[in-house]
């Protein structure tokens, strides 16, 4: 049962942490940078880059066994989200897409070694 909650609310919570994160980070920043030009850069490709990054990275942890198919399905939750956003009239936001496949990638490899770890 336990299990099952947990994949339940892998994506949710990868979603929610994706968006709640960064933005405390910015706010951080802003603070502590008084950089107009330096803040603008980070704002909009750092951060970005981040939200991807925990979009992904958040529900490949929460995610109990089946974590490569979780991250997965948020990379393309991710893609989809780009896409629809850009046919809505935004920029096509390909940082978020990079921030997630960075993760996806090392979820890939962290599973990778974990499994030769047990052989």
């Amino acid at each position: 049962m336990k299990k099952t909650l947990l994949y339940i609310f892998a994506i949710p919570l990868g979603l929610i942490a994706s968006i709640i994160l960064p933005a405390i980070f910015s706010k951080v920043l802003i603070f502590f940078i008084p950089f107009e030009s330096v803040n603008n850069f980070v704002d909009k490709y750092v951060i970005t880059i981040l939200c991807g990054w925990i979009a992904v990275g958040i529900t490949a942890l929460i995610a109990p066994s089946r974590k490569i198919l979780f991250s997965g399905l948020m990379l393309i939750l991710n893609i989809i989200a780009t896409i629809w956003m850009f046919t809505n009239g935004d920029n096509f936001n390909y940082f978020f897409i990079i921030g997630g496949a960075l993760s996806f990638v090392s979820v890939i490899i962290n599973q990778k070694e974990l499994s030769a770890k047990d052989d």
